[in-house]
């Protein structure tokens, strides 16, 4: 089997580190290890020069940063370090997809450091974030960050919308009608806060803004990321939660809060409320970042980190993407529900507000050969002036609970504070929503998006032009529960 790239040029970077000396039994005793981590390329470089010169300073170590592409290259280089006896990664900035899978290659910090020290450690993170470290009754991750995706919007543009569209009530009552027999919901009202909206809302705001003209032109400017890749992905799985679903639910894919998802998901599409740029260019978050500035997108559910690229932040690679950057909004996720109606014009289901909860973890592994200078250094990285700096530059969420509790005081820039206050009301929304755990998550998101691709981008979504659930449910269960089923074997639910 043919590894990647990536995993090629890491087992170069072990045999030169080797060859030079940096790792072999003698030299682990000067406190020399491999830190491996994932990031974009200005936080890479800014962490490199930042981070970990004064730790090596600090503690006499001899730190090699390397970089990682693919999630489960991971486990091929633990792997490869277990069996071939090396001693040589100290330090894993490991994703929450696969802190569980990885388990078995990771050394928990309870014993490497004493009790004592291990709760006043504990006592400093979020408890969000700490307990999604901890498996099995033990420490096995130290945060890093956590993520999530919220709703990101022009403001103007909201205001505009709330004020001017029933103009267009008569046509939206109509298109809406086409498909679920009932048109807008009983009573409906379209609130001036987007943190109460619903799916219901979004259809309206959209539906304003794509038949009124904005710079000459009357276009959809409503989006989400389109690519063929993870973050469309999460997205999409963000909707199942709020569509009231559940991890399970996700795996086995023909559940309601699927369909009504990709229920929801045709019905955007098509009205034309979704700008075709997304599946056509396709994008990614800077597509989406690049679509705000150009004036195309007045809406999306985007992260922190997007965020502050969208809005300009203090690194000067972040330099905004809006004329006017106090015109970002930000709000929690809509609330999900069925686009069906029933006999009283309300939803049939009622969801949440839910997306899911990621980040990143610092793990140890078990080959470590310095696992006490490991721990030293995960939390050197993530102590309160690393932690603040990295946050304030780069829009890493905070999850110091000296940080999170005086956000206003740390955060001085209004729309900063902003930003991580919304993200912390978003992440208590969550509950313990996250992706599956499982190995084969990367192969079920893969289906996923062949699935969106099918049904929606490619609007296959039921006969004559009309979005029809049973026509949804039935291709789920003709096309790609099957193939869930083969990737998940015996782990597909019952």
């Amino acid at each position: 089997m043919i590894r990647s790239k990536e995993i090629f040029i890491f087992v170069c970077v072990l045999l030169v580190a080797a060859l030079s000396g940096a790792i072999s039994p003698a030299a682990g005793k000067e406190g020399k290890f491999i830190l491996l981590i994932r990031m974009m390329g200005i936080q890479d470089a800014w962490f490199r020069e930042n981070i970990i010169p004064p730790f090596e300073k600090k503690h006499g170590a001899a730190i090699t940063v390397a970089s990682f592409d693919k999630f489960w290259d991971l486990e091929f280089m633990l792997k490869l370090e277990e069996e071939g006896k090396r001693r040589s990664i100290g330090l894993v900035k490991t994703p929450l997809e696969i802190t569980r899978p990885l388990q078995k290659y990771m050394r928990p910090y309870d014993d490497i450091m004493s009790p004592d020290n291990l709760k006043e450690l504990a006592a400093q993170y979020d408890p969000a974030a700490l307990e999604r470290g901890i498996i099995d009754g033990k420490l096995y991750y130290l945060p890093r960050k956590l993520e999530t995706r919220m709703m990101v919007y022009v403001k103007p543009r909201v205001d505009e919308a709330v004020e001017g569209w029933r103009q267009f009530e008569g046509e939206i009552n109509a298109a809406l009608k086409e498909d679920n027999g009932f048109g807008l919901p009983a009573g409906y009202v379209l609130e001036p806060d987007p943190n109460q909206w619903d799916y219901y809302d979004l259809f309206v705001v959209a539906s304003y803004w794509a038949k009124t003209p904005y710079f000459g032109i009357k276009m959809p400017r409503m989006a989400h990321r389109g690519k063929k890749y993870g973050g469309t992905v999460v997205g999409l799985v963000d909707r199942v939660f709020q569509m009231g679903g559940t991890a399970e639910d996700v795996l086995r894919m023909s559940a309601d809060p699927v369909v009504d998802m990709l229920v929801w998901e045709a019905v955007y599409r098509k009205n034309g409320l979704y700008h075709p740029g997304m599946w056509q260019d396709p994008w990614s978050g800077g597509g989406i970042w690049n679509a705000m500035k150009d004036g195309k997108v007045f809406l999306a559910m985007m992260h922190q980190i997007d965020c502050f690229f969208i809005h300009g932040g203090t690194h000067p690679q972040m330099q905004g993407y809006l004329a006017h950057p106090d015109d970002m909004g930000i709000a929690v996720m809509p609330l999900g529900h069925t686009f069906e109606l029933g006999s009283q014009g309300g939803p049939l289901r009622i969801g949440s507000r839910k997306a899911g909860t990621a980040g990143w973890w610092w793990g140890i592994p078990k080959t470590s050969p310095h696992p006490e200078l490991s721990a030293a250094l995960a939390q050197w990285i993530t102590n309160y002036d690393n932690h603040l700096s990295e946050c304030r530059i780069f829009g890493m969420m905070p999850i110091r609970q000296d940080i999170t509790s005086d956000l206003q005081g740390v955060f001085p820039e209004k729309w900063m504070a902003a930003v991580f206050d919304t993200s912390m009301k978003q992440i208590a929304l969550n509950g313990n929503a996250t992706v599956p755990l499982l190995p084969e998550y990367s192969d079920v998101g893969k289906i996923y998006l062949d699935a969106w691709y099918d049904i929606v981008a490619e609007e296959n979504y039921g006969p004559g032009n009309r979005v029809d659930r049973s026509h949804v449910k039935a291709a789920l269960e003709k096309k790609y529960v099957p193939r869930i089923k083969a990737v998940l074997g015996t782990k597909y639910p019952q």
